[in-house]
């Protein structure tokens, strides 16, 4: 029988999921509500899936989304979603044919930019995507034994559910304005993202706990954190499982990080997605302690070149002339602002379209990736480049999407 790939229908989402949790091995019982959270975040027809009769093998779809960028502009992005390939089905073609419906997709919409997290690192260069963000995964035994120095710190408000519900969001649009790479959170994703409690979500510990910092009236920062409870040979094993902690300066986030590093009956503390540049392993008198391991974080596909380029600012004033593949484009900074269009002059620097999404929000500079032969230019021309892109903050996506 043949494989039709088609839009999904809403009396199809049940069935879209299942294949979804499925084949990430998962059921659909351990994320009650997920068919609503579905309608709720994905627009009507961004959900597609292919068919072997009645029965659907393989899934996709996207949300629409906004991220930061430098310079505290947004940018709409295509955030490609819940894809899938049952292994009964997989090497017929499934995959590439449901990534032409979601950049065709986009492509009508006019979004510059589809973005992902990538569940194998090896797929979707080949689609043209770049790995845009780094983070880290913390894991810190006996993390009661770390010190932080002598500084000011904000005083601690314990929140309930209503009130983080009330007060996050404010914190959050503070500390992720200028964070190349972050979202941007409607009341909808918060809803259904970020405080929605599933078994899927929570894996067997806590309920998330919610702890802000106060500066006098002021609240600069929060730590979202779930608990998990354990006891070896009598005495307290626990672990603080970090979900997000956000911070609008330095100062708060010292302070939260000393909470986090000190919770009474959970010396262990872990961060699967802290930022590249978080400041914890400069922060405690003993950084060994920490066990840290680099992960990637987001994947960018630049679809309009000019419309992106232009949208973030520069850290420096300057001309470029970028090749890609047969097209070359000029981009130039001055004074805050940027322009970029097509040209028919000689390019400064070479690179393919999964390297522009790798030095668009500085994740890597020009220079390294021409040490790994990912861009061709002159020295001069990839000095400019390191300081035109380069970043105050590491690019960084707080959340899977």
């Amino acid at each position: 029988m043949a494989l039709e790939i088609l839009t999904i229908k809403d009396d199809e989402i049940a069935q879209f999921r299942e294949t979804l949790l499925h084949t990430f091995g998962s059921d659909a019982d351990a994320d009650p509500g997920g068919d609503e959270q579905h309608r709720a975040t994905v627009a009507l027809g961004q959900s597609w899936a292919a068919f072997d009769g009645t029965t659907i093998v393989a899934t996709a779809a996207t949300f629409n989304l906004d991220i930061s960028l430098p310079g505290g502009n947004a940018l709409p992005m295509a955030g490609l979603t819940m894809v899938t390939v049952r292994p009964s089905h997989r090497r017929r073609g499934l995959l590439r044919q449901l990534m032409e419906r979601h950049l065709d997709d986009a492509r009508q919409r006019s979004l510059p930019v589809s973005g992902l997290w990538a569940s194998e690192a090896t797929i979707y260069g080949r689609f043209g995507y770049g790995l845009a963000a780094f983070c880290e995964a913390y894991s810190i035994d006996n993390a009661h034994a770390l010190r932080i120095a002598d500084r000011d710190f904000d005083e601690l408000q314990w929140l309930d559910e209503p009130k983080a519900r009330e007060l996050l969001p404010a914190i959050y649009a503070r500390a992720i304005a200028e964070r190349p790479g972050a979202l941007r959170r409607s009341d909808v994703w918060w809803r259904e993202r970020r405080f929605a409690e599933t078994p899927w979500s929570r894996g067997g510990a806590s309920k998330r706990r919610h702890v802000v910092a106060r500066r006098g009236s002021e609240l600069v920062g929060y730590l979202a954190f779930r608990q998990r409870g354990k006891f070896g040979d009598g005495m307290p094993a626990g672990s603080v499982e970090i979900v997000e902690l956000l911070a609008i300066d330095p100062r708060a986030e010292a302070t939260l990080w000393r909470f986090a590093l000190s919770v009474d009956l959970f010396p262990t503390v872990t961060w699967w997605n802290a930022p590249a540049d978080d400041s914890l392993p400069w922060l405690v008198d003993d950084f060994r302690r920490i066990k840290r391991r680099r992960g990637d974080n987001l994947w960018l596909r630049i679809e309009d070149v000019p419309a992106t380029l232009e949208r973030r600012t520069y850290s420096r004033d300057g001309m470029l002339r970028i090749g890609i593949g047969a097209t070359t484009y000029e981009l130039a900074s001055q004074g805050g602002r940027a322009w970029c269009s097509v040209t028919q002059h000689a390019p400064d620097l070479e690179l393919d379209m999964p390297t522009l999404g790798t030095l668009f929000l500085g994740c890597v500079s020009a220079t390294q990736l021409a040490r790994a032969e990912r861009i061709r230019g002159t020295r001069v021309a990839l000095l400019l480049a390191d300081q035109m892109f380069a970043t105050e903050l590491a690019p960084w996506c707080p959340e899977v999407f």
